[in-house]
């Protein structure tokens, strides 16, 4: 899997604006293999309060780090950019598990 699009259910609101500006945005704390987390760089991430549900926020995906303190040590988080054309966007009702999808990139790296 290279980039592709990462669909969560967020409704702890775990999410903080880092720079209005730039519209950078981090995300924590999630249970994804750092592996994949890193793949994910440059692909799209997307926010849902179910599987059912349009996507209420999202972004492209800058960078990913693994959390080494406090209440979740192991945790991935993700820094993005948001984006307007990422709210509204449906995942599908299949392919999901423990409240992420993973939708893998059709173009080669």
């Amino acid at each position: 899997m290279s980039k592709g699009d990462l669909h969560l259910i967020e409704r702890m609101g775990h999410m903080t604006c880092l720079d209005k500006q730039t519209a950078l945005w981090e995300s924590g704390w999630w249970a994804i293999s750092p592996e994949t987390a890193s793949l994910l760089v440059g692909g799209r991430i997307y926010f849902h309060k179910a599987q059912d549900k349009p996507s209420f926020f999202g972004g492209r995906i800058v960078e990913s780090r693994v959390e080494t303190e406090g209440s979740w040590p192991g945790r991935v988080l993700f820094k993005f950019i948001a984006g307007q054309e990422f709210k509204g966007v449906r995942a599908g009702r299949d392919g999901w598990s423990m409240e992420k999808k993973l939708v893998p990139s059709l173009i080669a790296p």
